[in-house]
């Protein structure tokens, strides 16, 4: 983030008390529990959010060299990116034109130059071209129909790489983005590099997982034994589109406002910058490491969330790893053990039926913009 933007968001902060809130949005928000709970609610998210508009798979970090992929699960869609001899990236739906048996699993490196099916082995070049049936002989002869892997539109600008699970048609990321694309430039993250990827399911609505980090008036609270003492509770907030920006920031940081001259203050050495990138992702700038958070909707009331940590140069030594590591095990140690824990708690709540309806404050502006543009996006697909 360029030092300017930093001071221009810093200057939100003058005058603050750091023990009372600042950041108010306009309205509150009611939100029926059924948002939650639905499964026909649920349907209609799937189709509009998650199999009718790309979404992010991944950083350019995990997949640099020719040969490596990442696959991933799009509304149901299963997708595989690989990053071709020429440097492009090819998007291809993740199944064979034979059985529909899945191909690839997981992420790998680099140096893959076929993609073998483990049900018949019918090989595919890394672009998807079907390349060879084996022990088949004339068994296809008669097949016309082109058997190649089905193409999907991929785009990487800024270090991201989204894909759109259900289209071949050609997209913009800066459109995409909404206005984020200039902030997220800033950070370099095609130079990132991948250091670790944890993989979690949890019996709560997708919507959760991005819940827990739109606000900080629960930190006080939540996690009054763990990060409380060293935060402010409140966050610095501004909607681009659907997604949203929000600052998480260290107590200290006031402490730099009052001290020294405006032109030397500094955003990024006390702050957590969160990009949600609706629906699939949270972005976070943390220090001196990226993290990204990954969703995957299995039903009404299961999410899949990967957490990924990227260094900005590779590890060293051992020394160097346990350092990235252990800054996942902390991370994954608050958010699954005090947040995620709520989370499901609250789901079961709402299953219950005992409750309506939940309700966003003016406190929590990020919040109620999330789920402002959800409902948005929800209604316009049935009408």
């Amino acid at each position: 983030m360029r030092h300017e933007r930093q001071i221009e968001l810093l200057d939100r902060l003058v005058g603050v008390d750091p023990n009372l809130p600042w950041t108010y949005g306009p309205t509150s928000m009611r939100n029926p529990a059924s948002a939650y709970t639905d499964p026909a609610r649920f349907a209609r998210e799937k189709q509009v959010l998650f199999r009718d508009r790309p979404q992010l798979v991944g950083l350019s970090g995990e997949c640099t060299t020719p040969g490596a992929y990442l696959t991933a699960n799009l509304g149901g869609v299963p997708i595989v990116v690989v990053r071709q001899t020429d440097g492009s990236l090819r998007a291809m739906v993740n199944v064979c034109r034979h059985r529909g048996a899945t191909l690839l699993e997981g992420r790998g490196t680099g140096g893959l130059r076929r993609i073998v099916c483990p049900y018949h082995a019918w090989t595919y070049n890394t672009d998807g071209q079907l390349v060879h049936r084996p022990a088949a002989a004339q068994g296809f002869d008669d097949v016309t129909v082109n058997c190649d892997l089905h193409q999907r539109a991929v785009a990487e600008k800024h270090g991201l790489i989204f894909v759109h699970p259900t289209s071949t048609e050609p997209f913009d990321v800066d459109t995409l983005l909404c206005g984020l694309g200039d902030d997220l430039a800033d950070y370099g993250l095609a130079d990132y590099v991948h250091v670790e990827t944890r993989t979690n399911s949890w019996k709560m609505n997708w919507k959760m997982v991005l819940d827990t980090f739109t606000e900080a008036y629960h930190i006080r609270f939540l996690h009054k034994a763990t990060i409380a003492p060293y935060f402010l509770c409140d966050l610095i907030f501004d909607a681009f589109g659907p997604h949203s920006r929000t600052i998480g920031l260290r107590k200290s940081v006031v402490e730099q406002i009052k001290d020294k001259p405006r032109s030397e203050w500094k955003l990024l050495p006390y702050s957590t910058t969160q990009y949600f990138l609706v629906p699939n992702a949270l972005l976070v700038y943390q220090l001196d490491h990226i993290e990204l958070w990954r969703l995957t909707p299995i039903d009404v009331n299961t999410v899949e969330v990967a957490t990924s940590i990227f260094a900005p140069e590779p590890p060293k030594d051992a020394a160097a790893l346990n350092h990235w590591t252990k800054n996942l095990d902390i991370l994954l140690k608050v958010t699954e053990t005090e947040d995620f824990q709520q989370m499901v708690r609250i789901q079961k709540n709402l299953e219950s039926g005992a409750l309506p309806e939940l309700v966003y404050g003016r406190i929590e502006p990020a919040l109620v913009h999330l789920h402002t543009a959800i409902n948005a996006a929800v209604a316009e697909s049935v009408r």
